[in-house]
């Protein structure tokens, strides 16, 4: 990445506030976060913790708030702060991380969209096929997969394909929900469809129950081989430019299909527990993403 370019977009600004708040909301020390983005340049990194603590921030105003027109208060402050990023001489410290340069890049529809859909992100759903939860998944990361695309050009990588990108990004966020399921029952939310549910002989109620068996086994380990064979190819037919750009995200996936085998190791017992890598495992994955750039 040239410095001149890197200058634009952070003209004079010290990211050490921003960062530190960041981490503090989503990317502490051992966390999936803090490693994937550990071997980006501060710039780099500042972009994308900002993103993941927007998103976070979002999430809890909808989640937390106990009245509704509170949160509309605070997501209604949200949408006029984002929108007004490069008029505000003291902007908040996720939209320094981001940058005020990149956030003015999308107008303010666009943010009503991107905090719209991260609402809706919240709401339980259902799905029927394999196919609706991924176009589900892409729906809610299409306003974000927008502002990276922002990012790209500011950087000057003009070549993208932006329907891959959300394609493999979808594909990693589904990886995730299947791997949360254990946490996810207790909200009565879970994501895996109706037919493929039916395929492998697996009742909701039955895993309403967490009641593990080799159904359950099967059907894990069948949604999981989807969910790779889609991310793998959506990630091979994105120019080379723009996988670079996008390994904190690659390195997420990876750390994901990596804890997904060590649930294998144990009966893939994803209804009962979650499974945690440990810190060297997620900086070797994060390490080889970057360097080795796999």
């Amino acid at each position: 990445m040239q410095p001149n370019i890197i200058a634009r977009i952070m003209p004079g600004m010290s990211l050490e506030n921003p960062l530190a708040y960041c981490r503090e909301k989503i990317a502490g020390p051992t966390s999936g976060l803090h490693y994937a983005t550990l071997f980006q340049p501060e710039p780099q990194k500042a972009f994308w913790l900002g993103c993941f603590a927007l998103n976070h921030e979002l999430r809890q105003a909808s989640m937390r708030q106990l009245e509704a027109g509170l949160t509309q208060v605070k997501l209604g402050w949200w949408r006029n702060a984002l929108s007004q990023a490069q008029s505000n001489s003291n902007p908040h410290p996720v939209i320094q991380a981001m940058s005020a340069a990149t956030v003015a890049g999308l107008g303010p529809d666009d943010w009503a969209m991107l905090i719209e859909t991260t609402v809706q992100g919240c709401e339980v759903a259902r799905f029927d096929t394999f196919a609706q939860w991924h176009a589900h998944t892409q729906a809610l990361l299409q306003p974000w997969v927008q502002l990276l695309g922002v990012r790209m050009h500011q950087q000057g990588l003009l070549r993208n394909n932006t329907e891959q990108l959300l394609a493999f990004w979808a594909s990693s966020g589904q990886l995730a929900q299947l791997l949360s399921l254990a946490k996810y029952l207790d909200e009565q939310f879970q994501p895996i469809p109706v037919t493929m549910l039916s395929q492998f002989g697996v009742q909701a109620s039955q895993i309403k129950r967490r009641e593990h068996d080799a159904n359950t086994a099967a059907l894990f380990e069948d949604v999981v081989s989807q969910i790779q064979n889609a991310a793998q190819k959506a990630w091979t037919a994105m120019p080379k430019e723009q996988r670079l750009f996008c390994r904190p995200l690659r390195a997420l996936y990876r750390m994901r299909l990596a804890e997904w085998r060590v649930h294998k190791a144990d009966g893939k017992r994803l209804l009962s527990e979650q499974k945690a890598l440990t810190p060297w495992k997620k900086f070797s994955t994060a390490w080889t993403t970057h360097v080795l750039q796999w």
